[in-house]
């Protein structure tokens, strides 16, 4: 079931436990996560990161992760992971995602601080969740 990113992490804190997410690049790996999840009745969070979008095209994938959250026996949320700019943002919450990340972390302090907030300003209006990269996390090939 397509459930908010909120509702989970804090079912998730509240009850210690810990939530996949997977970065799912085509049918099958978004079937397989799916069928993992219910078979352990654990919730789930699909992801699609921007760097993966030349392979897995945002709406393209979108539709086959809401479907296949919403046909899910467990929670489900569909997260937009590490977007790089305010506009995949809207992007992704256009097309149905339910979480986004903006990663910002390569801008200036301010200017991430500054599109972060943007980015949460029209996430929130939209009823979706926001995860933000405001410094640097080591060196993962992203932002």
């Amino acid at each position: 079931m397509l459930t908010p990113f909120r509702e989970i992490i804090r079912d998730a804190h509240r009850r210690h436990y810990a939530v996949g997410a997977f970065n799912c690049l085509s049918v099958e790996n978004v079937m397989g996560a799916v069928a993992a999840a219910e078979e352990l009745h654990a919730p789930l969070i699909l992801q699609l990161a921007e760097v993966q979008f030349p392979g897995a095209p945002l709406e393209l994938m979108a539709p086959v992760f809401l479907q296949a959250a919403r046909s899910a026996k467990v929670p489900v949320a569909v997260h937009l992971d590490h977007g790089q700019s305010p506009e995949t943002c809207i992007r992704a919450i256009r097309a149905g995602f339910n979480s986004v990340m903006f990663d910002g972390a390569g801008l200036p302090l301010e200017e991430n601080i500054a599109q972060t907030r943007l980015v949460a300003r029209l996430a929130h209006a939209a009823g979706v969740d926001v995860e933000a990269e405001l410094g640097r996390v080591g060196d993962t090939g992203f932002g």
